[in-house]
């Protein structure tokens, strides 16, 4: 030990030792919560600061973050420490526990250097001197070789696993993973129907392919029917969100498919849903989508279906507030609401809006383009003010009712 090596009050060199697992299954196994590698890296870490004489004033445990990438919490945390600390030594069980990518590794490591912290490994001889300097920098890069090739190695295999039908991530939900052994005592997994859930959802999917649901409308009976998401160790199960729902009625594996990487394989899983009725649930989630009519906190039978006349954004609903609580409903341009264009188009009272498109209705033009639409049905319409170049209302706000003849099916192409 030289001189200069921090000491502490007992005259020993201080050092922290930083602990890692790469998965979660991993840092959970055996039931504890730290598995079976965390003790026993611990245990070579401080058989190590006993063998240079050093005392191990603080632990920096990462249970589940791959060293791939060189932000585990943990890690950040360490470095932080030693560079606001006094310490001697970082004792890690391998190289490889800090980093499997070389550039990270020389990050690392002069980051340690400029805290004046010399790199200790328990089980690999690597000192500052050249040859361990040297060894260092090998042990690294066997390290990065062995993860890239370790991650492209599951994937092939993963990949193998989809073209054969079998699932290679876990299975939504309505399905359980399922670990056994075959008749030759080999460890098989597989997938099966989720006795609670499964019925659910394959109900889902034929109440939404009805056309007579909103998701907002599934999510709740399916709340009210008891569907809850699947319990792990950290999170307990909850009802499924309206983002989950649309997610579920977009996944092709309820039909019997396997996508992994962008490619599609017949699995060999029992499938939710009959391949018509997905078919049917994707039209009616893309005709929902066409018409942007979307569930608000506040209704009203034109939104989403109106574009701004001033800038092509979308309209929407918003209800201003008087001081004596009174509510009155606008549409808004999007555009200026979220300063995404330079609009100047002012909020527009709902029932004049309203008493717009009744008026255009009246003079049954149904085959307007887009062109005829703003100069011929809504100018003269509101006394002739006349519309910009830019499609601005001079002398009165108003909009665009293409939104509505896209709906009904009208020719609005520009002509």
């Amino acid at each position: 030990m030289t001189a200069d090596v921090p000491l502490g009050s007992a005259g020993r060199a201080l050092a922290v030792v930083y602990l890692r697992v790469s998965t979660k299954e991993q840092a959970q196994k055996g039931g504890s919560d730290e598995g079976y590698s965390i003790p026993a890296q611990r245990a070579a870490n401080l058989k190590k600061a006993d063998e240079i004489g050093a005392l191990v004033v603080e632990e920096f445990v990462d249970a589940g973050e791959s060293a791939r990438k060189a932000d585990g919490p943990e890690l950040r945390r360490m470095l932080e420490f030693v560079a606001e600390h006094k310490i001697a030594y970082c004792i890690v069980h391998k190289i490889d526990r800090l980093a499997r990518n070389r550039a990270d590794d020389v990050a690392i490591h002069l980051a340690l250097r400029d805290a004046g912290v010399v790199l200790v490994s328990a089980t690999e001889n690597i000192d500052e001197t050249l040859s361990g300097m040297l060894m260092h920098g090998i042990m690294s890069t066997i390290a990065e070789f062995y993860s890239r090739n370790l991650a492209t190695e599951v994937v092939k295999g993963l990949t193998q696993k989809a073209k054969a039908g079998g699932t290679p991530r876990k299975a939504p939900i309505g399905c359980v993973n399922v670990r056994g052994r075959d008749f030759e005592g080999r460890r098989v997994s597989t997938v099966e129907l989720d006795p609670e859930r499964g019925p659910l959802i394959s109900w889902a999917f034929k109440a939404y392919a009805s056309g007579n649901w909103t998701v907002l409308q599934l999510r709740d009976e399916l709340t009210r029917r008891g569907l809850t998401t699947l319990p792990t160790p950290k999170h307990p199960s909850k009802p499924v969100s309206k983002s989950c729902v649309y997610k579920i009625l977009a996944n092709r594996y309820y039909k019997g498919d396997v996508v992994y990487r962008d490619q599609v394989y017949k699995g060999t899983h029992e499938r939710l849903v009959a391949p018509e009725v997905f078919l049917q649930v994707q039209a009616v989630l893309a005709g929902h989508s066409k018409a942007a009519v979307r569930e608000r906190k506040h209704d009203h039978y034109l939104k989403g279906i109106l574009y701004c006349g001033g800038c092509g954004s979308r309209l929407i609903l918003v209800n201003a507030k008087s001081h004596t609580g009174e509510r009155y409903p606008y549409f808004v341009c999007c555009g200026r609401q979220n300063r995404t264009t330079d609009c100047r188009m002012r909020a527009i009272p709902t029932q004049r809006a309203g008493e717009a498109l009744a008026r255009w209705l009246r003079d049954g033009r149904k085959e307007m383009t887009t062109r005829h639409v703003f100069h011929t049905v809504i100018r003269p319409g509101f006394g002739g003010g006349g519309l910009s170049r830019n499609w601005v209302v001079r002398d009165v706000q108003e909009l665009s009712v293409v939104g509505l003849l896209v709906l009904y099916g009208w020719d609005v192409s520009d002509g």
